[in-house]
């Protein structure tokens, strides 16, 4: 399908509520999901079938293309993936292909480090955060080892909880300056606010968040582009995130 026919078909939609264009922009985007899925790498119990994953992430696709605002001028691609990456590992969780106390821990993790770089300014270390969570290193290594064996972390974490169906996901922020999300900041600067953030981060970081998001490269292939291995990749990439999230819930606070 060509830009401009793809354009027109976003505008039916968005602007008419024409639901035979919404379709056909559903359709012409289903192929994310398997691409999810394979990149993703996730095994489910033998008693999960894969349609039942492929029909989850279609209904991530489902909501990227109602909530996508194509004013934005932004590649629905990139959007649409990490919806969909969020509604397979939402339904990953739900179900306990994940365990629950692995991300309660790693909440408690992320929470901790967002609080320590804003006392100190900086991405704190390993000893600081395992310190302020009474937890020894080898343990809080453990859990990050384990949730990097599960998943990815992404753009997919839920900034804002509000019931089962209506979380509001960090990429709904970066791609939709509209979000309802209270905040002091106004909503057109958002956008902008984000592009800082991440124009701020240190080089290694900023790289690792321009291929995976932009050029749409895996860990794996990253590593190998940066001389690292994949799970320095992962981590790298994990840093980044945290930082970036940790900064804006701060300034949506």
């Amino acid at each position: 399908m060509s830009e401009k026919n793809e354009a027109e078909l976003w505008h039916r939609f968005k602007t008419k509520g024409d639901l035979v264009a919404r379709e056909e922009l559903i359709l012409q985007y289903v192929g994310l999901v398997k691409y999810v899925i394979d990149r993703l790498g996730l095994k489910p119990p033998s008693t999960v079938d894969y349609d039942d994953l492929f029909n989850c992430g279609v209904t991530g696709l489902i909501n990227a293309v109602d909530r996508f605002n194509p004013d934005m001028g932004n590649k629905f691609q990139t959007y649409g993936v990490c919806r969909i990456r969020g509604e397979i590992l939402d339904e990953s969780k739900r179900v306990g292909w994940i365990p629950r106390p692995l991300y309660k821990k790693f909440g408690e993790i992320e929470l901790a480090k967002s609080r320590l770089e804003a006392e100190f300014g900086r991405q704190p270390t390993t000893e600081e955060i395992s310190d302020a969570l009474g937890i020894d290193i080898d343990e809080l290594n453990s859990i990050l080892a384990n949730l990097r064996q599960s998943t990815i972390t992404s753009l997919y974490e839920i900034i804002q909880e509000d019931g089962e169906d209506n979380n509001v996901y960090l990429v709904d922020i970066l791609s939709d300056p509209n979000s309802d999300v209270a905040s002091p900041v106004e909503a057109e600067e958002i956008d902008r606010l984000v592009a800082e953030l991440i124009d701020e981060l240190p080089d290694k970081e900023k790289l690792v968040v321009e291929l995976y998001y932009q050029k749409e490269l895996t860990l794996k292939e990253i590593g190998k582009i940066m001389e690292v291995s994949e799970s320095r990749a992962s981590q790298i990439h994990s840093q980044s995130m945290s930082r970036i999230r940790g900064r804006l819930k701060l300034l949506l606070e």
